[in-house]
Order: structure tokens, then sequence, then C-alpha cells
């Protein structure tokens, strides 16, 4: 298992808007097969399944997941910056589906 970065907070992104320009590409994968991270949220690393990954054509890379926040029952999908220094990854899932 890779050492985790020395963490600072996961920036939250908003969902794409056509005023950004050119939407982004999306790659997903199945819901049993996916990819995990884990994310430096509200000071603690959270294990979060990818739902989606957004490549915008600017270079931009976000991550869509879902996430244990205010319930260790329940997730909410939230969409993050990549970013090395505040997520690593945990599991490898399945190749992504093709579109």
């Amino acid at each position: 298992m890779p050492t985790p970065p020395e963490p600072h907070e996961a920036v939250e992104t908003p969902p794409w808007a056509p005023e950004q320009g050119p939407p982004p590409t999306v790659q997903t994968w199945p819901r049993l097969s996916r990819p995990v991270l884990r994310i430096w949220i509200r000071g603690v690393w959270r294990r979060c399944p990818i739902i989606a990954v957004h490549r915008y054509r600017d270079g931009r890379v976000a991550v869509q997941v879902d996430v244990h926040l205010d319930s260790d029952t329940s997730y909410q999908a939230r969409t993050y910056r990549w970013d090395h220094d505040a997520m690593y990854i945990a599991a490898r899932g399945e190749p992504p589906l093709e579109l």
C-alpha cells in the first residue's frame, strides 16, 4: 500500500456549465468494479469509490466519487479537483466503460 501524501483538504468543484467552454470527456466504471481513492476530506482520509473522471480540454481533471460525509450508512456524490496531495489511489478497478 502506498504511503499517503502529506494531506491538505480536497477542493470540491462545481459541475460543468456551458460558460466554462467545451464539455469534459467523461470515463465511468461499472458499479461493482470501480477504482477507489482515499481523499482527505474534513480532516480524515475517506474511502471513495470513483463514479467518473472528468477531463477538461484545458488540462483540469475532476473526480466524481461516492463518499460518506455525515453518515456511516449513506453515500453522497461529490466532485473534487484532482490533487495528488489530497488523494491517492487505494484500489484499482476494472477498465472504464467504453462510451
